[in-house]
């Protein structure tokens, strides 16, 4: 019988389903003989929960991000075993039965994870000799937060040699491995010259391109960027994407209207690979994910207010290996993006620096190792 691979994830953000999505796709493209099963966790979980949760996380960054900034912070001055991670672990374990009982009955020889909250549901199970399967956990950001931190982990893959530092320091156990956030495959192959990507897809070869992305909620008014940008970046491409946020799609097609072929609107894309291949600069959020697919594609980056907590951990490493700017208004986040395209030396070495610190084959990294524990066959 084939390996049984079990990936799971939660829907709070969109960084931790994509993560699932690219060791997902890994597998598919490397390994097509395994049996392979990718679930949301909080599929398995009651719907008071499940909304609360998702909804709830949505609502605090968007809405309440120095809120959320001071949770993220709080918990992390916990200790790992600390009496209020232990009672929000079992608050999880409580709202989870059904999970369990799917892992139960898949069986699966491994199991991986993209989001705390399964690990904690799992971890006690492993610990307790009640699943059979080693349990791994793919780290979604660029700095380790003590909610990732079980008891009962097999394994962990991290960004970096520090993040791997941080987590031995912290007294796990677990075997680390360096291999980068995962990114899909189509972030690992390698695209012309920006010029020409800009001619397949239909846009100036000869005029810069920044990729304006408002990311997975929309958190930034990627209407009101562009605007701004294009008010004093005449001869640059926008390329703005409003993802899923219809309101702000049909925003970006008003403002457009007024700017064609300077501010260049995308509602969802699954293309975002080619949009970045084409772009020489990003105005993004700085999430786990659409910081390793533009470094994957040796894109820097201009932060724009990130959010307390992960973000913000995120936004820190880039600066620290040159591969990004922080802007904390619409103001710093044009001046920094005037100055960076005005002098194309330091924008290179940008560029540079990206590649240098991405990690484009992660997620096959992940698959080959997992594959590797597992002895290949169920029942050996």
């Amino acid at each position: 019988m084939a390996t049984r691979v079990l990936i799971l994830s939660v829907t709070a953000g969109a960084g931790h389903l994509r993560a699932a999505q690219a060791v997902e796709a890994a597998f598919l493209e490397r390994h097509p003989e395994i049996d392979l099963h990718c679930e949301d966790a909080l599929d398995y979980t009651n719907a008071a929960f499940r909304n609360g949760y998702s909804q709830g996380y949505e609502r605090l960054v968007k809405e309440l991000p120095s809120v959320w900034g001071h949770i993220y912070e709080r918990l992390e001055a916990k200790p790992a075993r600390s009496r209020l991670k232990s009672a929000m672990a079992l608050f999880d374990r409580l709202n989870a039965a059904r999970l369990t009982r799917m892992v139960a009955k898949l069986d699966p020889d491994c199991v991986v994870c993209t989001h705390f909250v399964p690990v904690e549901v799992l971890a006690q199970r492993r610990r307790k000799g009640k699943l059979r399967a080693p349990l791994y956990v793919v780290l979604t950001d660029y700095d380790v937060h003590t909610m990732w931190i079980q008891e009962g982990v097999d394994g962990y893959f991290v960004a970096t040699e520090e993040m791997a530092y941080a987590l031995r320091a912290r007294g796990t156990d677990a075997h680390i491995t360096v291999t980068g956030i995962p990114v899909l495959p189509a972030f690992a192959r390698t695209y012309p010259a920006r010029p020409e990507m800009r001619r397949q897809l239909g846009l100036d070869p000869s005029r810069p391109a920044v990729l304006v992305s408002a990311g997975g909620f929309g958190m930034m008014r990627a209407d009101e960027a562009a605007v701004v940008l294009a008010g004093r970046l005449p001869q640059v491409q926008l390329l703005v994407v409003a993802g899923r946020n219809e309101a702000l799609r049909e925003r970006l097609e008003r403002v457009a209207s007024k700017a064609p072929g300077h501010i260049i609107p995308f509602g969802f894309v699954d293309n975002m690979h080619e949009l970045m291949a084409a772009s020489d600069l990003a105005v993004a959020k700085s999430g786990g994910l659409t910081t390793s697919e533009c470094l994957a594609l040796g894109l820097p980056m201009v932060v724009f207010n990130p959010i307390p907590g992960q973000e913000e951990r995120n936004a820190l490493y880039l600066l620290e290996n040159g591969a990004g700017l922080w802007a904390h208004t619409a103001a710093n986040m044009l001046y920094k993006a005037e100055t960076l395209l005005g002098d194309p030396e330091r924008l290179a070495r940008m560029q540079a620096n990206a590649r240098r610190i991405g990690r484009p084959d992660a997620a096959f990294r992940i698959a080959h190792t997992v594959l590797g524990s597992t002895g290949a066959k169920r029942g050996h």
